[in-house]
Order: structure tokens, then sequence, then C-alpha cells
């Protein structure tokens, strides 16, 4: 229990009435009268004010959090009393979870309910689970609060940007895709399998004109193809150390895994299977390929939680448990980072054992930190050594994507705003080009 704002004011006012009495000499009997007055209207305050099985609390919403994205968690309070109900919500966070209003206020009539909202943002993927509930109810004389807790528990997970995604795929839903660069374009491409017909325009290839559908309709009609269905795409996620290194706000783990949900979507949008394999010192993860809403509630569900490591990742390892467990050709897609060439030459084995029967493309994030240093103004000896040291990073950097290229590997280096785009044009132009 605490008191409130109007029982210090009518302390208050009890100092002022002492104050009127000393002059008549009643000073004495006026403490004792007010105080006792004042206590026992308290005391009533505390005794009537109804707080036990008072409230019925429900948290409300499907649960799903996106990192780094500002979410509404909402607790619905049903006030079963006969008395209308002035309180204070307090719910604790996790110390990831950045929360806007610790805490909301707001009145309740008799029987009825009403939402309150906390706005918070997530700074870490996972399951958090959200139990204790506090509601601070203010007297019906006004004079104290009675703090009451409640539990109820309800798991929150959070994963990659959903907002994103979401985002994404109304652009899929219009049959647009991305181009080079951020730019969206519409798919099309030549392909073997029949996809539609329509109507001829100048510089169609004429041996793709349906004479039967032609001669029904008395307009020149053409054939449009797209390319083989069901092929099998694998992206391959590194938890490793490299890809713990933040890139602002999210690290490169976080980038890739938001890249790898999208790229998965958009392999299934486009008729094929995509598998996941999540690794680091050993297969930590692995979903054959697949396609439907099932799979991708399983892809997503076993991305969202996963956690990064500081241990250095086992390439050959990796690789030649796909190339054991997938004897049909594949677009493998890698997200990773390499720091040395030296790691190239770790993984040069399991790379040319997984070239022979798979397309492999490599993808990695860019360091935003080592081109700034690079691009610092000289003022002195420490300046001009920081900035030598991340010239020598950056010239092994190029190395590292030459000597990948030269073994068959198409590696390209992503920006943090444009990985998702990177990857998934990579992918249509191998679709597009037939190399699977």
């Amino acid at each position: 229990m605490t008191i409130t704002r109007r029982f210090l004011m009518l302390t208050f006012l009890g100092v002022v009435f002492v104050g009127i009495s000393i002059p008549v000499g009643l000073y004495f009997e006026m403490i004792i009268f007010y105080n006792v007055l004042l206590y026992m209207f308290t005391l009533v305050d505390y005794l009537i004010t109804p707080t036990k099985d008072t409230f019925e609390v429900e948290r409300i919403g499907d649960g799903k959090l996106s990192l780094l994205e500002e979410e509404a968690v909402i607790i619905k309070i049903y006030n079963k009393s006969r008395f209308p109900a002035f309180i204070e919500v307090l719910n604790e966070f996790p110390g990831s979870f950045q929360c806007r209003k610790d805490c909301l206020i707001g009145s309740i009539q008799p029987h009825s309910s009403k939402e309150f909202t906390f706005y918070i943002k997530p700074n870490k993927r996972g399951a958090f689970t959200l139990e204790e509930i506090y509601i601070r109810r203010k007297g019906r004389f006004g004079l104290v609060r009675k703090d009451i807790l409640i539990k109820e528990k309800k798991e929150y997970k959070v994963y990659p940007s959903l907002k994103n995604l979401k985002k994404y795929h109304i652009w899929l839903k219009k049959d647009y895709f991305i181009s080079s660069g951020n730019k969206i374009m519409k798919k099309r491409c030549n392909g073997r399998e029949f996809e539609s017909l329509r109507q001829y325009v100048k510089g169609d290839d004429i041996r793709k004109i349906n004479w039967i559908k032609t001669a029904k309709e008395n307009k020149l009609m053409v054939n449009q193809y797209e390319p083989e269905n069901n092929q099998q795409i694998y992206i391959l996620l590194d938890t490793g150390r490299t890809m713990s290194y933040c890139v602002r706000e999210y690290s490169k783990l976080d980038l890739a895994i938001n890249a790898a949900i999208f790229l998965s979507d958009v392999v299934c949008y486009n008729k094929d299977q995509s598998g996941l394999l999540v690794f680091n010192t050993k297969v930590d993860a692995f979903i054959k390929p697949a396609k439907g809403n099932l799979h991708r509630n399983t892809v997503l569900e076993t991305l969202y939680n996963i956690k990064g490591s500081k241990l250095t990742s086992n390439y050959d390892e990796v690789l030649f448990y796909l190339s054991k467990n997938e004897k049909r050709r594949s677009l493998i897609c890698i997200f990773t980072d390499i720091d040395t060439l030296q790691e190239v030459y770790y993984m040069e084995k399991g790379l040319e054992y997984v070239i022979k029967k798979h397309h492999v493309l490599m993808f990695l994030v860019k360091d935003e930190k080592l081109e700034e240093v690079v691009n610092i103004n000289v003022g002195d000896k420490k300046d001009a050594f920081v900035k030598g040291i991340a010239y020598k990073m950056r010239n092994e950097r190029k190395k590292i994507i030459k000597a990948l290229n030269q073994k068959g590997v198409i590696c390209i280096e992503c920006d943090q705003e444009n990985i998702i785009y990177q990857a998934v044009n990579a992918y249509m132009r191998v679709k597009n080009r037939e190399i699977i």
C-alpha cells in the first residue's frame, strides 16, 4: 500500500487547522482529532477498496514480435467489481526489450474491460516469457493505492524483421520482382515449361507462335515459358565467430537470417524447393528441401532462436555433410563471412568437392566501419597507422573474393541495406540462366 497525493494535501491542511487553533489554545486537541479522523478515513479507504479477485487479465495478440521493430504488447483487464477502478498497470519486460512507457494509467468502469498497450522494441531474437503484471489501484476515497500482482504467463517469440517480410510478400503477390539495385521489375525469363498464352507483339520469337490458338482466336498468339520448377536451393547459414560482429544495430547473423528467410520464401513462390542448413563447428540444423506454408513455418521456427557462437566454423565438415546427404544437383547459397585468406585455404577441399555436384553462391556482409576508416583524413601518426591497417584488411578482402571466384564460387559482398536484394537477384540470375 502507498499513500496518494490527496493524503499529503489533507495532511498539509491539518497543519493549517492546527495553526489556526493555536491562538485559542486548542492546538493539541486539534492535532489529536485531525490525525485520528484522517487515519480512520485512510483505514476505511484501504478496507473498502476491493483488490483480490477483482480483475481478470488477459494478454492478447499472437505473440510474434519483430527484431528491432516497434511492437505492441496488449493487456486486457476486466473489472469485476461494482465500482469504477482507477489503476496504474506495470509489466516487467526482459532487459533486451526497450519500452517506451513503463507504466500506463487508466480507469475501468464496473463490469467492463479496457486494453492497455505497451509499445516495445526487442533488441534480441529468441523466446521470452512474460508473466508478472502489477496493478496499482487507487482507493475509493483516493487516499491510498493498493498493489496487486497478477501472473498471466505468455511466450513471445522475437523473429527477424517480419514487417519487412510482409512488405516483400506484397511485392511478390503483385508479380513483381527485384532487379539490380533496389528496384523492382516484373519477372519474365526464358524457360522450357509452358506458363501461359499472350498476344504476339513485334519482336517475339516466331517459333513460339501457337498456331492452333492463333486459328481459334483469329490473331497471333504466342506461348510463354518459365524456367523449370521444383529445383532445389539450399541455404547454408554460418553462426560462427565472424557473423557475431555488428553492422549498425544488427549483427551480421541477424542480417543473414533476414535474407535467408526471404530467399526461402521467394524460392517457394517460384515453385522451387528450399532447404536449410545451420552450422558452426558442426551441423546444428538441417531441413530437407520442400515448399508450402508448413515448410515456411518450419524454417521460421528454426531460425528465430538461433544463437551466435564465438567459435570458428568448420566449412569442410558442413560441405562434406551436404554432399553426402544431397545427390541431386542443387543451388547452394552460403551466408557467411571470412576474415583471412587462410580461411579460404581451410575450406578448399570441401569447396572443390561440393562444386563438382552443385552450383555455389557465397554472400559476405560488408564491414562498413572498415570503409569509414579507409576514407578518414589523416591528422597524426595514429590516423596514418589505422588507415594503413584498414587498407591492408580491405586488400585482404579483395584477395578472398578473388580466390573464391577462382575456385568456382560466385562470391558476392553485400551491404546491410541490399543483402536481401542481392541474394534474391543472384538466385534469379542462376534460375534464368538454367544453370542448375
